[in-house]
């Protein structure tokens, strides 16, 4: 079992697997793939992690659909980063999806 810091909010790498094989395999990296693990979350420059939080929140292929317990649970980690006062912008989007499940 991973290291709760690399955990991806509890998808398993067979989720992944899926996702690629449902997609074709093709060499396009659909957007929305990228599901980043606790510590990224917690630690990433902020650019970064918009892009990521954002296409696995509006991108991702249907395996990948986070729930709303996910996206609490980043939310969460968001407001404990040192610089959380950067995020809300991040924390607003999580928010928004929330309301919106």
């Amino acid at each position: 079992m991973a290291d709760a810091k690399d955990d991806r909010f509890g998808f398993s790498n067979e989720i992944f697997d899926e996702a690629l094989r449902s997609h074709g395999n093709s060499e396009v990296f659909r957007a929305g793939m990228y599901v980043p693990n606790r510590e990224e979350v917690f630690s990433l420059p902020i650019p970064v992690l918009t892009e990521y939080l954002i296409e696995w929140l509006y991108e991702s292929p249907t395996e990948l659909i986070p729930t709303n317990q996910q996206i609490r649970e980043v939310k969460k980690l968001l407001c404990t980063r040192p610089d959380a006062h950067e995020c809300q912008d991040l924390i607003d989007t999580c928010d928004a999806y929330l309301r919106t499940a």
